[in-house]
């Protein structure tokens, strides 16, 4: 059985991970742009920039190749990585990417990706929007684990 001081520090380290992870793809992204002329040409041609105040360096391109980076979900570290994802929301279950299509715009607070904006390059499917938006969601099993372990140091009682 974890004491709550093990059990907080286990959620707390979860949050570093999915942090990381969440970095890993934006930097995909970030590469995918990079090697894109398509892509950086979209960019150029619809004066993207001007509405973003973010450094080129950090614009990213969602082309679908995420996935083949990423080990299979078979492994420990790919069911591991995948799970971050789709918790964070840039991966859906069906493991389709959320910004599929996209040019991708992180916003960052005190040096982490907190939101991005995408805008599809190309055709939409039924359903699906021109612009499509992110944000990373709160850590719930953080709080929840901060405020047991509180109440633990106030009160001196364990929980399970």
């Amino acid at each position: 059985m974890l004491t709550s001081n093990e059990s907080y520090l286990s959620v707390l380290g979860q949050i570093n991970l999915d942090d990381l992870y969440i970095q890993q793809a934006f930097e995909h992204y970030q590469r995918q742009f990079a090697c894109s002329d398509i892509a950086q040409q979209f960019v150029h041609m619809n004066c993207l920039f001007e509405e973003h105040t973010q450094h080129i360096d950090d614009v990213g391109f969602c082309d679908r190749t995420l996935g083949k980076c990423i080990p299979k979900c078979r492994t420990p570290e790919g069911a591991a990585i995948r799970g971050s994802l789709q918790r964070s929301g840039l991966v859906r279950s069906s493991g389709h990417e959320l910004f599929r299509g996209c040019i991708v715009f992180p916003t960052f607070e005190d040096g982490h990706i907190v939101s991005a904006t995408g805008y599809r390059t190309g055709r939409t499917r039924s359903g699906d929007k021109a612009i499509v938006y992110w944000h990373k969601p709160e850590p719930k099993a953080f709080v929840d684990s901060g405020i047991a372990y509180a109440k633990e140091l106030i009160h001196g009682q364990t929980y399970h």
